[in-house]
C-alpha cells in the first residue's frame, strides 16, 4: 500500500509566520502592552538579555493540518541516527511506500524525547542535529495558560536571521526552525501514528537556493525608522541606539524633548536581520525593543516603531509597532 504524505506547501515554506499582515491592508499595527517593551538593567547585552519577543507579531501555523500526514503501519521500520542529546531518533521507512511532499527537499520520520528537550531548554541552550547539520538553539520559555504544555522561542547561535519556535507536550514536540529569512528552514510535527508506544513525528527540511538573491532582483532594502513624541507635561532627555545581532551599533542619537515635541528619525538602511533599539529615558529608565529589517516586498518590509512619552510612572513610554 502506497502512502501519500500531504503537507500544504505554504505551511512547509512558512512553518510559523512572522509578521502577520491583514489581507486587506499593507501594514499591521500592534498597540502597546507590557510585554512589548522590556525594562532592563543598563548593563544588559543583546544575547543575554531577556527575550520576550512580544514585538515580533508572531502567528503560529495550524499544526492540526500538518497532522493530516499519515504513515503506513505496514512500513518497514528500524531505529537509526540519534542527535547528540537523544531528543530525536529517526525511524527508517521503506521509501517505496512513501511519496515525499513536493514542496520539501527531504524529510525523516522520528520519535522524540520531550522530557530531555525540556531539561535542556530550562538552561537556555539546546543542541540539535537536524538531518546532519548541527545547530545551537538559544531558547526562552514563554508563559502560556495550558497545563503540561511548554512554549519556547529563540534563535540559532551565530545566525542573525534565524528564529526558533517550539510547543512541547508530554508526548510530542511541534515547531519550526528558521535558519534564515529566505533560504532554509526545518519543521517538526506530530502525527496520529505510534511506534513502540511513542508518537511518530515528521521532520522535514525546506531549502530555497538563491531565495534572497531572487528577492534582491525585484525589491530594495526597506530602512528602519522610528518616531518620538512627548505627550508628558515635562521635558525629557532620551537616548536611542540601534544595535545589530552582534551588539554592534548601527545608529545612536540623544534628544531633548519639550512637551508636545515630535521627532522623526532618518532612514536607517541596514542588512536584513534582527536588531534591537536600546532606549534610555532621563538616564533612569532603560527599555529595549526588538525589530526586524527586511526587503520592501509585497508581504511587508522592515518594522517602524513609534514611541510616545507619557505621564505614567509605571509605563512612561507607550510603544506602537508597524510593518511597512
Amino acid at each position: 500500500m502506497r502512502v501519500i504524505i500531504i503537507i500544504t506547501a505554504a505551511l512547509i515554506l512558512l512553518g510559523i509566520v512572522i509578521f502577520s499582515v491583514p489581507s486587506d491592508s499593507n501594514s499591521g499595527v500592534i498597540s502597546d502592552n507590557k510585554n512589548l517593551i522590556l525594562k532592563i538593567e543598563n548593563n544588559s547585552s543583546f544575547l543575554e538579555s531577556p527575550i520576550e519577543w512580544g514585538g515580533f507579531k508572531i502567528a503560529t501555523a495550524d499544526i492540526d493540518k500538518i497532522r493530516e500526514t499519515s504513515v503506513s503501519e505496514n512500513s518497514k521500520k528500524n531505529l537509526s541516527e540519534t542527535d547528540e542529546n537523544a531528543i530525536f531518533k529517526e525511524i527508517k521507512f521503506d521509501r517505496n511506500s512513501i511519496v515525499a511532499p513536493e514542496s520539501c527537499d527531504s524529510f525523516e520520520t522520528v520519535i522524540v524525547n520531550p522530557a530531555k528537550f525540556r531539561e535542556l531548554a530550562s538552561n537556555g541552550t539546546v543542541n540539535l542535529d537536524l538531518m546532519g547539520e548541527d545547530y545551537e538553539l538559544k531558547l526562552q520559555e514563554r508563559e502560556i495558560q495550558k497545563p503540561n504544555v511548554n512554549s519556547y522561542m529563540g534563535y540559532i547561535a551565530g545566525k542573525p536571521q534565524s528564529s526558533v519556535f517550539f510547543t512541547v507536550k508530554d508526548e510530542s514536540i511541534d515547531g519550526c526552525i528558521n535558519v534564515d529569512f529566505f533560504n532554509q528552514s526545518y519543521g517538526i510535527a506530530s502525527t496520529d501514528e505510534k511506534y513502540d508506544g511513542k508518537i511518530v513525528h515528521l521532520l522535514w527540511k525546506y531549502y530555497n537556493e538563491g531565495g534572497e538573491e531572487e528577492i534582491k532582483k525585484n525589491h530594495s532594502l526597506d530602512p528602519l525608522e522610528f518616531s518620538l513624541k512627548n505627550n508628558d507635561k515635562k521635558s525629557h532627555e532620551i537616548h536611542i541606539e540601534l544595535l545589530d545581532f552582534y551588539n554592534n551599533s548601527a545608529f545612536k542619537e540623544n534628544y531633548t524633548m519639550n512637551p508636545e515635541d515630535e521627532i522623526f528619525s532618518p532612514e536607517i538602511t541596514v542588512e536584513p536581520g534582527y536588531y534591537r533599539y536600546k532606549i534610555i529615558l532621563d538616564n533612569k529608565f532603560t527599555f529595549e525593543q526588538r525589530v526586524t529589517a527586511s526587503y520592501a516586498a509585497n508581504l511587508g518590509g522592515s518594522e517602524k516603531i513609534y514611541l510616545n512619552i507619557r505621564d505614567d510612572p509605571d509605563n512612561p513610554i507607550e510603544f506602537v509597532s508597524e510593518i511597512s
